[in-house]
């Protein structure tokens, strides 16, 4: 009975845990808000262990800050720690994708295609806020991403990277009215990714996807609201 409930509690942990997590990541909940764990508790109607077990799994992937005294707290807007984030996740992203490539085969390349099907058939914006991003063009970009360095071979390299994806993703949507006003054609840079990384050219696919990562920061540094976020 014991480790019944046991599992039970992870598994509802879990649910917690990612219910918190797509709020934050979809910017219901602004950077920088205090994650009250009474409250968190009443609304999932679940015990205080869960939520801070769920609250310390989203710490770890620095989505959530745990300061003594302070409790949690959603990662603020900083223009310095945007920076630091983009250098760790070029490195990353094309590590990886160098690993996929050199390792690449049919169902990789594949799932490639599909995911850039996906993502060029899912509308940016929703018809009632044609500022903000969709979560289902958010779940397919992440998709995309994802399927791009699937192929590497290496679970823990894999793991690695979505702490600082999740991360930028929280950039990414809350400052896409900055992003709205500017030219790029987004979809045009995926295309290209994806093609080069299915040539198996792996110089040329981290290159674009290194120019991809960096433009997307250049963007969110001249947003209004980062503008307006103290350095």
């Amino acid at each position: 009975m014991g480790q019944l409930n046991s599992k039970r509690g992870s598994t509802r942990s879990l649910e917690v845990y990612n219910e918190i997590r797509s709020d934050i990541l979809a910017a219901r909940i602004p950077p920088g808000s205090r994650l009250k764990v009474g409250p968190l508790c009443e609304r999932f109607g679940v015990s205080l262990s869960v939520v801070r077990e769920a609250l310390t799994r989203l710490s770890e992937q620095r989505l959530v800050r745990s300061e003594p005294q302070l409790g949690f707290t959603v990662v603020p807007l900083d223009r310095a720690g945007l920076e630091d984030l983009t250098r760790v996740r070029v490195e990353i992203e094309t590590l990886a994708l160098r690993w996929a490539i050199e390792c690449a085969d049919l169902s990789w390349e594949t799932s490639v295609v599909a995911a850039l099907y996906r993502l060029g058939r899912t509308p940016v914006s929703e018809p009632d806020d044609p500022n903000g991003v969709s979560d289902a063009w958010s779940d397919a970009h992440a998709a995309f991403h994802a399927a791009l360095v699937s192929g590497c071979a290496s679970p823990l390299l894999m793991e690695l990277r979505r702490g600082p994806y999740d991360s930028a993703e929280i950039y990414r949507r809350w400052a896409r009215p900055g992003a709205v006003r500017e030219e790029r054609d987004v979809h045009k840079e995926h295309t290209e990714i994806a093609d080069a990384a299915i040539a198996r050219d792996v110089g040329l696919a981290t290159s674009l996807l290194e120019a991809h990562i960096r433009q997307t920061t250049r963007t969110l540094l001249t947003s209004d609201l980062m503008n307006s976020t103290p350095d």
